[in-house]
C-alpha cells in the first residue's frame, strides 16, 4: 500500500521527460527550419546578386563606344536609364538608384524578400547613353571610387539585394523611390563607401561588387578583338602590315583627335602604338562601312562617333603593337606567316604576324599623367614583357616573346 505513491512519482517523473524530450525535439525541428529558410534565402540573394552582376559585365563587354562602361542607376524604378531623367548632360543624375534591368534586357531580378536590386556605380565608368559629345573616358586609367568596409581594393560598381524593410522604412507612397527606404546604415546615403556588416536589427543588406579590374579586364578583351579584326581586315585589302608609331611619338595621345597626318608608323620599329596615319588609305575613310576605320583617330561626323572611340577613349594609350618584320610594309609582302612567338597565361603562339598587348590599370611606380610619363614603355609595361618589347622598339626580334599576365593577343599567318 505504501508503494503506490512512489509508482505515481516515476510515471509523472516519466511524463515530465518525455514532455521534455517533445518540446526540444519541437524546439530543434524549428530551429533546422529557421535554418533552411535561412539558407534558401541567403543562396536565392547570391543567386540573383550574380545574375545582375554577370549583366552588367555584358553590357561592359558590348557597349557600342565605351567598352567597360555601365548604364546611370535608374531612380524612378521602370528599370531604364533615360536622357532627362538618368542621363543629365554627361553624367547622371544620382550615382546610386535600382538597378536598371530593362536596359541590360534581363529579367527583373528581386532578392528572397520580393524587392528590386539597387545599385551603385563609380562615376569614371558611366555609360555615354543617350547623351551627344564625349562625356569622358573608360580604359585602364579610369579610376574606381567604391569602397566596401572591410574588403580590400576599390569597386567599379555595387549591386544590392536591400531585404525586408526594416523598422522606419516606408516602401509606398512617397517613399517608394526613396534609398532610405530600402539601403540601410552607411549604404543609405549616396556616398562612394558602402558597408557589407552582418544583419543585425538594423541592418540586412546583402551586396556583391563588381571591381574596376574586372571592368577594365572585359574591355580590354573586347578592344583587342576589334584591333586585330581591323589590322586582319588591313591586311587582306593591301597584304601587309604598318610598322607601328614610335612609343613617344606626342601625336598618338590625348583626349581628342589625332592630327592630319600625325602618329605616323615609324620603318623599322617592331613595337610602339596603333599608328593613326598609314598609307595607302589611313586604314579606311569614314563611312567606308570598313571596319579598320575604327583605327583612324581624325575628325568624323557626330554621327559616326562609333568610328573613333578607339582614340577618343584614349584606348591608343594603353595598347602596344607588335609587328613581325617581314610582314610590316609597304611595299605588300603577302607574309604566309610571321616570326613572333610569344609565351603567355593565355595560352602560346608561335609564327605571329603580330601581337597587341594591354597596358592594364597601372602598378606600382607608374605614371601616366603627362606626355612625357606616356612616352615610356615602363609606364605601362614590365619585367621580361617590358624587356621584350624595348628590344623590339629598337628593332631587335627576341627569340620569344613572355607575357605572364594581363590581356594579350597573338595573331598567326593564315588567320
Amino acid at each position: 500500500m505504501l508503494r503506490a505513491p512512489r509508482r505515481q512519482s516515476g510515471i509523472a517523473l516519466i511524463a515530465v521527460v518525455v514532455f521534455i524530450g517533445i518540446a526540444t525535439a519541437v524546439y530543434v525541428v524549428h530551429s533546422l527550419d529557421a535554418d533552411a529558410v535561412i539558407a534558401r534565402q541567403n543562396q536565392r540573394n547570391a543567386e540573383v546578386l550574380q545574375s545582375a552582376r554577370e549583366a552588367l559585365l555584358a553590357f561592359a563587354a558590348t557597349d557600342a563606344n565605351r567598352p567597360g562602361a555601365l548604364p546611370c542607376p535608374d531612380i524612378d524604378g521602370d528599370g531604364r536609364a533615360l536622357p532627362g531623367v538618368e542621363y543629365i548632360g554627361n553624367g547622371c543624375q544620382s550615382y546610386i538608384g535600382r538597378l536598371p534591368w530593362a536596359l541590360l534586357r534581363i529579367p527583373e531580378l528581386r532578392d528572397a524578400s520580393g524587392e528590386r536590386l539597387w545599385y551603385a556605380l563609380s562615376p569614371g565608368f558611366r555609360d555615354a547613353g543617350p547623351v551627344t559629345g564625349n562625356p569622358g573616358f573608360v580604359n585602364p586609367d579610369t579610376p574606381a571610387l567604391l569602397t566596401i568596409d572591410g574588403l580590400p581594393g576599390t569597386f567599379g560598381a555595387v549591386v544590392f539585394a536591400p531585404g525586408a524593410a526594416m523598422q522606419g522604412q516606408a516602401r509606398s507612397g512617397l517613399g517608394i523611390n526613396a534609398l532610405v527606404n530600402y539601403l540601410d546604415g552607411v549604404n543609405a546615403t549616396p556616398t562612394l563607401q558602402f558597408s557589407a556588416a552582418l544583419p543585425g536589427p538594423a541592418f540586412n543588406d546583402r551586396l556583391l561588387p563588381v571591381s574596376g579590374n574586372d571592368l577594365v579586364a572585359i574591355a580590354e578583351r573586347r578592344v583587342s578583338k576589334e584591333i586585330a579584326a581591323a589590322l586582319n581586315q588591313y591586311f587582306e585589302v593591301y597584304r601587309f602590315l604598318p610598322f607601328p608609331a614610335t612609343f613617344d611619338d606626342v601625336q598618338c595621345v590625348g583626349p581628342g583627335f589625332v592630327p592630319a597626318g600625325g602618329c605616323q608608323p615609324a620603318p623599322g620599329v617592331l613595337a610602339g602604338r596603333i599608328p593613326a596615319s598609314v598609307t595607302p588609305d589611313a586604314y579606311a575613310s569614314a563611312g567606308s562601312g570598313l571596319r579598320s576605320a575604327l583605327l583612324n583617330g581624325n575628325t568624323v561626323p557626330p554621327d559616326q562617333y562609333d568610328l573613333v572611340w578607339f582614340q577618343l577613349q584614349r584606348w591608343r594609350e594603353h595598347v602596344v603593337y607588335i609587328v613581325s618584320p617581314n610582314c610590316a610594309g609597304p611595299p605588300a609582302n603577302d607574309c604566309a606567316a610571321g616570326t613572333l612567338s610569344v609565351r603567355a597565361a593565355s595560352g602560346n603562339v608561335d609564327n605571329a604576324r603580330f601581337v597587341l598587348m594591354m597596358g592594364g590599370p597601372p602598378g606600382t611606380g607608374q605614371s601616366r599623367t603627362t606626355a612625357a610619363d606616356k612616352s615610356m614603355l615602363s609606364n605601362y609595361l614590365e619585367g621580361q614583357t617590358l624587356l621584350a618589347a624595348q628590344s623590339l622598339a629598337a628593332g631587335a626580334v627576341p627569340t620569344q616573346i613572355l607575357v605572364p599576365a594581363g590581356t594579350v593577343t597573338a595573331v598567326q599567318g593564315g588567320n
